[in-house]
């Protein structure tokens, strides 16, 4: 555990020093999101299921997402108990590469809300300069396997 906070404070030294902790809005994103990262890995959690709500321009469906070993086991939809084929259904992990990738994009303003207790992304809110590319996911009812 002290390996990660200590991580977590070198990631914040490195940014201060390189000109900007609070003065850009990504930098500041960044370290958000690998205290988070550093947080949920040290949890060691490989097997979890959390209901996955995305809202946007399309339809998706309301998951329950179940995760053995860290790959997605089953999806079904809340709505009509149909499962779903696990490809393109996200992991926390897979979340976690998605923050990084939004934080990145030039044409998003981007709001994440970690778990405060385990570290996970629970809300992701991007509002897009590009007429109806904003879209929110949200993590609810997340539980560890036994």
């Amino acid at each position: 555990m002290k390996t990660h906070v200590v991580g977590a404070l070198l990631v914040a030294v490195l940014l201060s020093g390189c000109g900007g902790m609070g003065e850009d809005p990504s930098q500041t994103a960044l370290l958000q999101l690998s205290v988070s990262r550093q947080k949920w890995s040290a949890q060691a959690i490989h097997d979890y299921s959390f209901d996955y709500d995305h809202t946007a321009m399309i339809f998706f469906p309301r998951l329950h997402i179940e995760v053995l070993g860290d790959t997605v086991n089953r999806a079904t939809d809340r709505d009509t108990g149909a499962v779903y084929a696990n490809a393109g259904v996200p992991t926390v992990d897979s979340l976690f590469a998605r923050v990084l990738q939004l934080i990145s994009s030039p044409h998003s303003d981007l709001s994440v809300q970690y778990n405060l207790a385990l570290g996970y992304p629970a809300r992701i809110v991007v509002d897009s300069t590009i007429a109806d590319a904003g879209s929110t996911i949200a993590v609810t009812n997340f539980q560890r396997a036994p």
